[in-house]
């Protein structure tokens, strides 16, 4: 599904547990997107991402001159491995892209697919495209992703079956952990603990659907000793145990 949002200044909508992923361009006006703990102002340009699974809430600003306008894709199905693929898995925010004729070509696609093979493929294309020109966007932007940014999310997402230690973060980017930690959050808009927590989370979410693993396997692999607390810190972050997960994940 694809549209446009023309946002009262009152405009809010939440999804608790987003059962699809939502990608956004802001096509003018202001507005604030929220992914978990992540949060983002939005203006005219800058895309986004409300990936499936997680806490959406996006909210029109009162004091944008503007209404807040922007299209949308809802992506169904398993879409994080497809946002894995394109290193978008744990991106909400991409400032000033330029790729709103990418969205564009999608919508209008999108209005005649019912007619026929080749348009329902024009918008499957489409879609992907435009992950892969935010995957292009986001390598190519030194002034949100700094080199200092760059390294530490490529230490962290290598940690995912390891434990994070401060001490040796501080040490191998040779910066306090102080330092990294504001850099991390003005850049990312999280914490640098809830970066990692979520980055596991999200790989145990695609290891509980596309593996026959057990759990007590998986929270090792994720670096958990002791399954039952990994179980507890699953239900605790997605509202369900990881048996449960998996046969909702199944049943889809």
């Amino acid at each position: 599904m694809v549209g446009i949002n023309y946002c009262a200044p009152t405009y809010k909508n939440i999804r608790e547990k987003a059962a699809i992923t939502v990608l956004g361009y802001v096509i003018n006006g202001h507005g604030e997107i929220q992914v978990n703990a992540e949060k983002q102002r939005l203006g005219k340009g800058d895309a986004f991402i409300l990936r499936k699974d997680s806490r959406h809430e996006v909210t029109a600003l009162s004091d944008s001159n503007e209404p807040w306008t922007y299209y949308w894709y809802n992506v169904h199905g398993n879409s994080l491995p497809l946002l894995e693929t394109f290193h978008l898995l744990h991106t909400s925010f991409i400032p000033n892209c330029g790729i709103g004729h990418l969205f564009l070509e999608g919508f209008e696609a999108a209005k005649l697919r019912s007619e026929g093979l080749h348009e329902q493929t024009t918008f499957i294309l489409s879609c992907a495209e435009i992950m892969l020109a935010l995957q292009h966007r986001l390598r190519q932007d030194s002034d949100y992703f700094s080199p200092v940014m760059s390294r530490m999310k490529l230490y962290l997402d290598r940690l995912v079956g390891e434990d994070f230690r401060s001490d040796d973060f501080s040490r191998h980017m040779g910066l306090s952990f102080k330092q990294l930690s504001r850099i991390f959050k003005q850049h990312a808009g999280s914490t640098i603990y809830q970066y990692v927590l979520t980055r596991k989370i999200d790989m145990a979410k695609m290891m509980l659907s596309d593996t026959e693993m057990a759990v007590g396997d998986i929270a090792v692999h994720l670096g958990y000793d002791d399954p039952q607390y990994f179980s507890n810190l699953f239900k605790h972050k997605t509202g369900m145990s990881p048996t449960a997960y998996r046969q909702n994940a199944k049943s889809m």
